[in-house]
């Protein structure tokens, strides 16, 4: 049963606030000990305050077995479950200053959970349920207009705090939640980078691709096999390397192969060294050209003639 479930249990605590006054104001009921509610048909989920304090509406079982409905506001603590912080009726006017009457009143010994279910009728019928009307209630019962006046006060003063509290809260969870969204944009922003990055290096090797099937008809046009050897990764790439009379670029791979290319004939502006050099620690092919009538002459040799990144 967690947030966002259609059923939670909760607690309602003794000697707090939602059993104290919201639960025999609001529904006329009163809990002689911390007693654990199931909540059903749970909807609208809001964070107030993020893994910590939030809202739902929910309906539970009143007295004499009625179905009752509210606006829950729900903390996690100590508590085994859920605690309930208050509960508002749905379908009634109310403002947001009389919980705050409630409770200061409460702490001020003046009202009673039980002098609150007497009251209770009042406020389902409209005659007690905002923060003035209940006031002139409690007045005409033996509650001086001076120390109705301070409570009422009092009542402002925490109503106020708890407002900005809340306010505070808000502004927290949002803020939380425009982190949340500027970093979803930013993996939205690298991915979509990566994406093209990667669809850059997909062309690039289709290209390379091409590449490699124009020399291999090149070669058959001028009479020769192209041999493509198998892919290896290119680890180190040697110039001007003097070999059987001649300056080579030589090609080492990881397997221990080495491949070598006479500059003067086959690479005299340097451009197969310097592709060579770009390819350094990944997977290539290199091709060599042997006659048709001369099968193995310079592939056998370790000589190559061109090179090709590959997947």
């Amino acid at each position: 049963m967690k947030y966002g479930s259609s059923k939670l249990l909760v607690d309602v605590v003794k000697h707090e606030h939602a059993n104290m006054d919201s639960f025999p104001f609001r529904y006329g009921i009163h809990y002689e000990k911390t007693t654990a509610l199931d909540l059903f048909n749970c909807k609208n989920y809001e964070w107030q305050e993020f893994e910590v304090k939030f809202k739902v509406d929910a309906n539970f079982v009143g007295n004499n077995g009625n179905v009752e409905k509210g606006i829950f506001i729900i903390r996690y603590t100590e508590y085994p479950n859920p605690k309930v912080v208050t509960v508002m009726r749905h379908g009634i006017e109310t403002e947001i200053h009389l919980s705050s009457l409630l409770s200061s009143l409460r702490k001020e010994n003046k009202i009673t959970p039980q002098k609150l279910i007497e009251l209770h009728p009042y406020y389902i019928s409209g005659e007690a349920n905002t923060f003035e009307k209940l006031a002139q209630k409690l007045y005409s019962k033996n509650i001086s207009n001076q120390e109705l006046e301070k409570i009422k006060n009092d009542a402002k003063q925490q109503a106020e705090e708890n407002y900005r509290k809340t306010l505070l809260e808000l502004e927290n969870e949002n803020e939380r939640i425009r982190n949340i969204a500027n970093e979803a944009v930013k993996s939205m922003s690298v991915a979509g980078e990566a994406l093209g990055k990667k669809e850059k290096e997909n062309e690039k090797l289709r290209n390379e691709i091409i590449k490699l099937n124009n020399e291999k008809e090149r070669g058959k046009l001028k009479g020769n096999n192209v041999i493509v050897e198998e892919p290896q990764i290119l680890e180190k790439v040697e110039t001007n390397v003097l070999y059987r009379g001649s300056i080579n670029t030589i090609l080492t791979f990881r397997n221990g192969s080495v491949k070598t290319i006479k500059i003067s004939t086959f690479d005299k502006d340097l451009q197969v060294t310097k592709k060579a050099q770009s390819l350094i620690g990944k997977k290539v092919k290199t091709t060599s050209w042997d006659p048709i009538n001369e099968p193995g002459k310079w592939s056998s040799q370790g000589y190559f003639r061109q090179i090709y990144e590959v997947e």
